[in-house]
């Protein structure tokens, strides 16, 4: 039987270098192993509304337009968006236009992605597992509304964090400790780390050109290629990276980091990835380095939670994989449109 996943997401196409989110919710779609129940949305690369139209476009690309997609937290479970973000979001709104706003009225549900998480988990005990790529505001504020869903989550994967094992990109990559995901709501990654709930945490460890997580251009063009309109919609989402990499590292072959690609890849297939299990301290209170994950590498507390890290990845078959899928994905749309 395949593994019911919700997943939390914050994607924005077109939203400057913002490809993954809609690239790892294709990867769900296209992975027999797991059944999406649902599509949760929250604050982040992009503002909700804009998250909660994009998730609902890959969702009639593919179509799966059944799939419900709920609107989550606009900001930090404390009122907190940064000023950065804001900044950000106007950009956005400057450079790709306003958000659909019909779009988004017509496709979301109207029930609140913290509702729509404590109802399916605690109907479905043992069941649900929450794939996470995003901040973690929703599932903080699901576990502070019903405490009884530590007990009753099957199981938590997420995207965030920086461990420091892999020693050039294990560290902040929005300050310079902090993961980005985590650094928006570090109160919230707290809260999740720490509720007991079996968690798999993918950060930048494992997330970066070293390891080899990454779809290089020679990769995409196997997927869009072929010109037909799921092929042009996947090039919509990943022409940031390819036609304008920010990225030091992609002067010579540009590319677009799969973030979030491969946390749904831990959910699928385990043995891609070397784990150490350790507990995980957020700061939260710090000026310069809230949002910082430390994994403690000695603990005389018996009951601190522990956490799976990912620290390695065999980032070439990853890749494989990943590519396999998103093209038998492609082909089955182009063969029912």
């Amino acid at each position: 039987m395949p593994e019911r996943v919700i997943f939390d997401t914050d994607p924005g196409i077109g939203a400057g270098l913002d490809a993954d989110d809609p690239l790892a919710l294709m990867l769900i779609l296209a992975s027999p192993e797991l059944e999406l129940v649902g599509v949760t949305t929250v604050f982040g690369n992009v503002e909700i509304a804009r998250a909660t139209e994009s998730a609902l476009r890959v969702l009639e690309a593919t179509g799966h337009s059944h799939i419900p997609v709920n609107m989550g937290m606009s900001r930090s479970i404390d009122g907190v968006l940064h000023a950065q973000s804001e900044v950000e979001y106007q950009k956005h709104r400057d450079n790709i236009g306003p958000v659909d706003h019909a779009r988004v009225a017509a496709g979301r549900s109207d029930e609140h992605a913290v509702d729509f998480i404590v109802r399916e988990v605690s109907e479905n005990p043992g069941e649900i597992t929450l794939i996470a790529v995003g901040p973690l505001s929703n599932l903080a504020m699901a576990l502070l509304k019903r405490p009884q869903l530590a007990e009753e989550v099957r199981r938590i994967v997420i995207m965030g964090g920086a461990f420091g094992f892999e020693t050039e990109f294990g560290r902040g990559n929005v300050t310079p400790v902090a993961e980005y995901n985590v650094w928006h709501d570090p109160m919230a990654a707290k809260i999740v780390f720490e509720s007991g709930i079996p968690l798999m945490a993918i950060g930048l460890d494992v997330t970066n050109p070293n390891v080899g997580t990454v779809l290089y251009e020679d990769r995409l063009s196997e997927l869009i290629d072929v010109k037909t309109p799921f092929s042009d919609f996947l090039h919509l989402i990943c022409r940031n990276y390819i036609d304008a990499p920010r990225f030091d590292w992609a002067t010579d072959r540009r590319g677009c980091i799969l973030y979030d690609p491969v946390a749904v890849a831990a959910a699928i297939d385990g043995s891609l990835f070397e784990i150490k299990r350790l507990p995980v301290l957020v700061e939260t209170a710090g000026h310069y380095s809230a949002g910082q994950t430390m994994p403690v590498l000695r603990s005389d507390d018996d009951e601190a939670h522990l956490i799976d890290i990912c620290v390695d990845v065999d980032g070439a078959r990853f890749v494989d994989m990943f590519v396999e899928r998103i093209a038998a994905l492609r082909d089955s749309r182009d063969v029912a449109s």
